[in-house]
């Protein structure tokens, strides 16, 4: 019993590792099959090559088990028990996978020992042909895939979120956010603080906050969305390095980072800015009306942040990426930006992305880039229409599938003459224009009520749509005061 008990732990082991290397190749592939077999028909040589090479990957898995199942869980894809990490440059074939399962209600993909090529076929077949858009879509398609004689591959139906669960969690889940986002707060100012009157810095204390921050990102995104969106007149720097870096652990997370990672990231993030802290305090403040000197001056805070950088002691091995970052946060793809003009080449995937995150959170904060805000969605909007030049598209993608078109903080005029606020992005793939939020007034009414923008009637139509967003400064509404 001893030697089966070892046998089994062995063979785990070896799937396991299979996860981290062939994982990711196995999903791309899969997309591949699905993407050519919607260009051309099943017996073209285009997609019988593509399913070959599926199946090749697959027999590399059977050396450790008679079956595994593939499985979506949330928005991410899993290997039994093994979440399947991706890079930038994956991440469109597991975005299309992961929304074509669930627009099939397709959770779990079975492969079985015994599954050859025209099973892969079959199912492909089956996969694509699915009456999409009704509540029987996967009993239809399990139907179908019955019907076709597949022996190789089996599956089950996506499972529903347990909703009574997560609205029980709701409250704590914030309150756990809450402390961990403070908790880094109060850490950065003690840090910058000490940096000021030239006292040694603990960075110990930070790190150790960062990983609480890293744990809530996994657990609680939503909540932290909302608190990063949350504006305040007092600690407006502090309060910034912890909106970009927790804004960077969620692009980080949706990159499928390590733990260990993530925390170099966040302390990356962190500690981007470090430099601004030998610079004038009233430089912020004439921000839109800046003479040459003056930005001359702020173009020099990254060079200033490496500088600082490398006299604080703590650091070891989250120095280097931190010191990049510090560098390069204002670089443009394009080469363009500063503290100089440099060619164009490959950028730290740190820096891209907490580039996006510092410019995000500086565009829709008052004090960073200057004294007015720019509403969420507008400033989303052009930081889109900058991508490939100001900014990596892949992670700009990321970013967007984070926050949704309309980001948290959104005022929205809704199609029955509301006016609302984002409060979170809504779960799948609707959510992206179709966020949860906090209706402010109404033609009836005043009073407020979170709905989801989702939700439709017993026709199927939506019961709410976006007709624009809006500026909350033209219209005077405080939209803080709804996200708590």
């Amino acid at each position: 019993m001893a030697e089966t008990k070892a046998n089994r732990a062995g063979f785990e082991e070896s799937f396991n590792k299979k996860v981290l290397t062939h994982g990711r190749i196995l999903v791309n592939q899969l997309a591949i099959l699905v993407k050519v077999a919607q260009m051309h028909d099943l017996r073209n040589v285009a997609v019988e090559k593509a399913a070959e090479t599926l199946l090749g990957t697959l027999r590399a898995f059977f050396e450790d088990q008679t079956n595994f199942s593939l499985v979506v869980i949330g928005d991410y894809l899993f290997l039994e028990d093994n979440r399947i990490k991706y890079n930038v440059e994956d991440f469109n074939n597991f975005d299309f996978l992961i929304s074509e399962f669930k627009k099939r209600k397709l959770g779990t993909l079975n492969f079985q020992q015994a599954v050859a090529t025209p099973d892969l076929l079959l199912f492909v077949s089956a996969f694509l042909n699915a009456d999409q858009g009704t509540d029987e879509v996967y009993q239809a398609f399990a139907r179908k895939l019955g019907e076709a004689g597949v022996s190789g591959i089996a599956t089950e139906e996506l499972k529903p979120p347990k909703v009574e669960k997560e609205i029980d969690k709701v409250v704590d889940t914030f309150r756990a956010a809450r402390r961990a986002y403070i908790r880094v707060l109060l850490r950065v100012k003690e840090l910058y603080d000490g940096i000021e009157k030239g006292q040694p810095a603990d960075i110990r204390k930070l790190k150790r906050a960062v990983q609480s921050l890293v744990d809530s990102v996994y657990k609680n995104r939503p909540a932290l969305l909302m608190l990063s969106a949350i504006r305040r007149e007092e600690d407006v720097l502090p309060r910034h390095y912890t909106n970009v870096c927790v804004l960077s652990l969620c692009i980080g997370a949706m990159l499928g980072l390590s733990k260990y990672q993530m925390a170099r990231l966040g302390m990356a993030a962190l500690l981007h800015d470090i430099g601004r802290q030998g610079l004038p305090d009233d430089l912020l403040e004439r921000a839109e009306e800046m003479d040459t000197d003056a930005v001359e001056l702020l173009n020099k805070h990254p060079r200033l942040g490496v500088l600082t950088l490398l006299r604080l002691k703590g650091l070891n091995e989250v120095a280097v990426s931190a010191m990049i970052v510090a560098y390069e946060h204002h670089r443009n793809l394009d080469g363009t930006g500063y503290p100089e003009k440099l060619e164009e080449k490959d950028m730290n995937l740190f820096s891209m992305i907490v580039r996006v995150a510092d410019h995000y959170d500086a565009t829709t904060s008052s004090g960073i880039y200057g004294r007015i805000p720019m509403p969420p969605e507008k400033a989303l909007s052009i930081m889109l229409g900058r991508a490939g030049r100001y900014f990596d598209r892949e992670v700009l993608s990321l970013f967007v599938k984070v926050m949704g078109l309309y980001p948290v903080g959104s005022l929205l005029l809704l199609s029955d003459g509301s006016l609302a606020v984002v409060n979170a992005p809504a779960p799948g793939e609707e959510g992206m224009t179709r966020p949860r939020v906090t209706i402010i007034k109404q033609a009836a009414s005043a009073s407020v009520e979170v709905v989801e923008l989702t939700a439709r009637d017993q026709g199927g139509a939506y019961l709410r749509n976006v007709v624009r967003s809006l500026d909350p400064y033209e219209y005077r509404v405080n939209v803080y005061r709804y996200l708590l």
